[in-house]
């Protein structure tokens, strides 16, 4: 999919000044930060392990001029499968910041161009989406967790315009159910992610909803230059009740009772919710 090129494309000085200053501060952040959360992983990969990624995020998140509304209590205990909608690649950036929690990403992605160095920093779980791979994807993550460890799964398997959620793949949920997940108790804890705004305006006064969505066609390097032109988005995070997954779940039923809980967090379908925070920036 091509830019809809009806939008408007910001093109003054002062966008590409601004998308300059972005770069640099993530460049900056990231030299920063780095070498100290390599050597901090020498000696543990617990919780703790999560305290620098998630400044860096926040960093990240400030420069690219990433804000959010929270509804709702995330989980901070340890032990919790975070599990909802993916919008854009900037949605690991906001929850990053957010969250003390691992991320499930495909394995493809750990051939792209530092993103085995950077997802290892972050304790990234680079996993084959494969059906037939289900068994040894699930024995790999019961090897690698944590009780203490948190973990983020976009369930659609793929990113969407944030209108509507995508059907869930049941089979992503299959390395924390069955005999493989016995040792780890797990809380299940939905989450939506709803774009309120982008470069200052509302999505329901017309906000442009593809300056920040990636989805269908779309090439990351115009997308991410394009949105670096602008002032921001605002996106609203909902966290949903978490939900207890007792021993013998169905998996396909748990997939489609999780993707109604989500969906119903969109802006079209959440209007009786009412403890929303005020905007982080």
């Amino acid at each position: 999919m091509n830019i809809d090129p009806s939008r408007k494309v910001p093109g003054s000085a002062f966008a590409s000044l601004r998308a300059s200053i972005k770069v640099a501060a993530i460049l900056l952040a990231s030299v920063v930060l780095m070498p100290p959360q390599w050597l901090f992983m020498r000696f543990t990969r617990g919780r703790a392990s999560f305290v620098l990624p998630r400044f860096w995020f926040a960093c990240l998140r400030r420069a690219m001029g990433l804000r959010f509304e929270i509804v709702g209590t995330p989980r901070d205990s340890g032990g919790t499968l975070f599990v909802g909608n993916h919008i854009s690649h900037y949605d690991i950036v906001l929850l990053g910041s957010i969250l003390r929690a691992r991320f499930i990403a495909k394995d493809e992605m750990e051939s792209w161009p530092g993103v085995r160095f950077i997802g290892g920093l972050g304790q990234t779980l680079f996993i084959s989406r494969r059906r037939q791979d289900t068994a040894s994807v699930a024995a790999g993550i019961a090897a690698q967790m944590r009780p203490d460890h948190d973990v983020v799964l976009f369930a659609e398997g793929t990113t969407s315009s944030g209108e509507q959620v995508a059907p869930f793949k049941s089979s992503l949920l299959a390395p924390f159910l069955g005999p493989q997940a016995a040792v780890q108790a797990w809380q299940l804890q939905p989450f939506t992610l709803d774009i309120v705004s982008v470069d200052g305006r509302a999505l329901s006064v017309g906000g442009d909803r593809d300056g920040y969505a990636f989805h269908g066609g779309m090439e990351a390097g115009p997308h991410v230059s394009r949105f670096f032109r602008m002032s921001g988005a605002l996106v609203r995070v909902t966290f949903h009740p978490p939900i207890a997954i007792p021993p013998g779940t169905d998996r396909k039923a748990l997939a489609a009772q999780v993707h109604d809980i989500v969906e119903s967090g969109l802006s079209c379908n959440h209007a009786s919710l009412r403890s929303v925070a005020g905007a982080h920036s």
